[in-house]
C-alpha cells in the first residue's frame, strides 16, 4: 500500500509526493489505523524533506491516534526532538524499541537511543506504577492490564499494595500473580497490609518499596490508562527541570474532569441495539447525582472514554495546564520532586488518613518547594472513582478542615476561577492584535491565570495576592506576582500599563485600578461580571 507515494518520497520528487498524498488522504477514514498511521509516517516524511518541522509534528502527532504501536513514528519523534529536549526524544525513542518488531529496524533505533544515553541534559527516569488496590477484581485487573500493555517494559516496575481487600477473589489474584501464576511482562511487586490504612499511609508503603531512583506513578486501582496516557504524562514531566509533577484528564476527577455532555456521543456509539442506546441515554439524562459511567457501567463508559480520547487532535502548541494542584487518582512525581518534599521519606502527610485533600497539600508542598505542576492535555485515564471510604461518610469534610488546620486557609476558597471575568479576558485576548497585559487583583493563588492561560498562553498576567505565601504559589503559573494590601501597596508595575485590571470593587479602589489601567483599558468587576 502507497507503494507510489513511498516510490516518489525516495526519489525526492517531494512536490509530486505531496499531490499523491492529497488523493490518498481523502480516502483516511476508510483505511485500517494502522494503514492510516503508514500514511501519516509518509506525509511526515514529505514535510521533513520540505523542512516544514510544524508540519512534520502534526502528521506525525496525527499518526499517534490512529495506531499508537507505530514505532516509526516513534523514531521520527525520536529525530524531531533531539535538538529540542533529549529527554523528550528519548521517550520516544524508548517507545520505538518498545513496539518495534523488525530486529532490523530495531537495531537502528537502538543505536540512536544508545547515543542519547551519553547526553549530559539526559534526566530520565524509570516510572514505578504504585497502584493502591481495595476489593473490585475486575477493575484492578483492568487496571493492571491497561499499565502491562500502554508502558515501556524496559524501564517500568509495578507496586501494589492491597489495603486489606474483603472480597477473597482480589487477595487471590494478587497471591497469583505473586506465585507467578498469572504472568505478567512487567515485574510487580504485591505487598498485603493486615489493616485498611487509608489512601496516605498506603501509598507511603508503596512509595517506599519503589526503586529510589523512579519517578512515581501514583494510580488508583479503579483508574484505567488509554494507550498514550502513560507516555504524554512523562513527556511533560520531563517538558523541563522545573515540573515536579503531572497528571490526566478524566471522566471523573476533581477539577480535571471532562464535560459530560462532550461524551455522550461516544458513551452512545458504544452499544449497538437502539433500545439499549435509548436506556443510555435516559441514564445519562438522569438528574439524580449518580456519575454518569456509574450508571452505564465500566466496560461501556471506558470504551466511551477510549473513542473520545482518540477524537481529540493531539495539542502541541499549549499542551499543559500549569496548576497549583493535582488530584490524586493518576499522579506521576518526578524523583527530585519526592525527594524534596517527602518528610522522613513519607510523600503524604498521613494526617490525612484515610484520605482526601492529601494530594492537595502535596501540590502546596511541591508549588512551595519551586515546582510546577501540570495537566497534560493529551493525556486521558478513565477513571471509575465517586465511591469515598467505607465507613467514613464524612472524610472529605475532615480533609478539608485539617487541611485548613494545617496551612490556615480553605482551599476550596482558591481552586475555581472567576470564570465570567476570565472568559471576557480570553475574548479581548483574541480581538487584540498584540500580546494582552492582565493585572488580576483577585489572583489567590493562581486559579484565574491557570484557566486564561489553558486557552490564551500568550496573555501576560500580573497577579497580586494577599501574602508573600499565595504569592509564591501562584508566581508557578502566573507570569509575575506582587503581595500585600491591594490599595497601599507598592506594587512593582508601571502607571497605565495594563490593557485589563480583575479586581473587585469591594477590596479595590477605583483609584487603584484607574493608576494601572491605560486609558483605552478595560476594567472587569463584579458589576458586570459575577463572581
Amino acid at each position: 500500500m502507497f507503494e507510489k507515494l513511498a516510490e516518489l518520497i525516495t526519489e525526492g520528487e517531494m512536490q509530486k509526493a505531496l499531490y499523491e498524498f492529497q488523493d490518498e488522504y481523502l480516502h483516511i477514514q476508510e483505511m485500517l489505523p494502522s494503514d492510516a498511521s503508514k500514511l501519516c509516517v509518509l506525509e511526515a516524511s514529505i514535510w521533513e524533506a520540505l523542512n516544514d518541522g510544524t508540519a512534520e509534528l502534526k502528521a506525525l502527532y496525527k499518526g499517534l491516534n490512529y495506531d499508537h504501536s507505530n514505532y516509526e513514528i516513534y523514531y521520527m519523534l525520536g529525530l524531531y526532538y533531539t535538538n529540542i529536549n533529549v529527554n523528550w526524544a528519548y521517550l520516544c525513542m524508548e517507545m520505538a524499541l518498545d513496539h518495534c518488531t523488525n530486529e532490523e529496524d530495531a537495531n537502528v533505533i537502538r543505536s540512536s537511543f544508545d547515543g542519547m544515553k551519553n547526553s549530559p541534559g539526559l534526566r530520565v527516569r524509570g516510572t514505578t506504577v504504585m497502584v493502591l488496590s481495595y476489593n473490585d477484581k475486575e477493575l484492578i485487573k483492568k487496571c493492571l492490564e491497561s499499565v502491562e500493555n500502554y508502558s515501556p517494559s524496559a524501564t517500568t516496575e509495578v507496586v501494589v499494595v492491597d489495603n486489606s481487600s474483603t472480597e477473597k477473589e482480589v487477595i487471590d489474584y494478587l497471591n497469583e500473580i505473586e506465585a507467578g501464576t498469572i504472568s505478567y511482562k512487567l515485574p510487580i511487586k504485591i505487598i498485603f497490609s493486615l489493616e485498611n490504612l487509608g489512601f496516605p499511609k498506603g501509598c507511603n508503603i508503596g512509595a517506599d518499596k519503589a526503586d529510589k531512583d523512579n519517578d512515581i506513578f501514583f494510580l488508583n486501582n479503579d483508574a484505567i490508562l488509554t494507550p498514550l496516557a502513560l507516555f504524554w504524562l512523562r513527556m511533560g514531566l520531563y517538558g523541563n527541570r522545573n515540573v515536579g509533577a503531572v497528571s490526566s484528564f478524566s471522566n471523573s476527577a476533581s477539577l480535571q474532569e471532562i464535560d459530560q455532555k462532550d461524551l455522550e456521543r461516544f458513551v452512545t456509539d458504544s452499544v449497538e441495539l437502539q433500545n439499549e442506546k435509548e436506556i443510555i441515554l435516559k441514564a445519562l439524562q438522569n438528574d439524580d447525582g449518580k456519575p454518569w459511567h456509574k450508571a452505564v457501567g465500566p466496560d461501556i463508559a471506558y470504551e466511551a472514554f477510549s473513542k473520545y480520547s482518540l477524537s481529540k487532535e493531539i495539542e502541541y502548541k499549549n499542551p499543559y495546564i500549569k496548576t497549583f494542584r493535582l488530584t490524586g487518582f493518576a499522579l506521576l512525581v518526578g524523583r527530585n520532586a519526592l525527594d524534596a518534599v517527602s518528610i522522613e521519606g513519607k510523600v503524604f502527610d498521613e494526617v490525612f488518613s484515610p484520605g482526601y485533600f492529601e494530594d492537595d497539600d502535596l501540590g502546596i508542598r511541591l508549588a512551595c518547594s519551586g515546582y510546577e505542576q501540570y495537566i497534560c492535555k493529551n493525556s486521558f485515564i478513565y477513571h471509575n472513582g465517586g465511591g469515598g471510604f467505607e465507613g467514613h461518610a464524612d472524610a472529605m469534610e475532615c480533609g478539608r478542615e485539617k487541611f485548613e488546620d494545617k496551612w490556615g486557609f480553605d482551599i476550596w476558597g482558591f481552586s475555581l476561577p472567576w470564570q465570567s471575568a476570565c472568559d471576557e479576558v480570553i475574548r479581548l485576548s483574541r480581538l487584540n492584535k498584540g500580546i494582552l497585559k492582565v493585572l488580576d487583583f483577585s489572583c489567590g493563588l493562581g486559579a484565574n491565570a491557570s484557566y486564561i492561560k489553558s486557552i490564551e498562553p500568550d496573555v501576560y498576567i500580573a497577579g497580586v495576592c494577599p501574602n508573600s505565601f499565595a504569592a509564591a504559589v501562584a508566581g508557578r503559573i502566573a507570569d509575575a506576582t506582587a503581595f500585600g494590601e491591594a490599595n497601599t501597596t507598592r506594587l512593582p508595575w508601571a502607571d497605565h500599563s495594563f490593557d485589563v485590571v480583575i479586581a473587585e470593587k469591594t477590596f479595590v479602589s477605583k483609584g487603584q485600578i484607574g493608576r494601572f489601567l491605560r486609558p483605552s483599558g478595560v476594567s472587569i468587576n463584579e458589576d458586570v461580571f459575577p463572581l
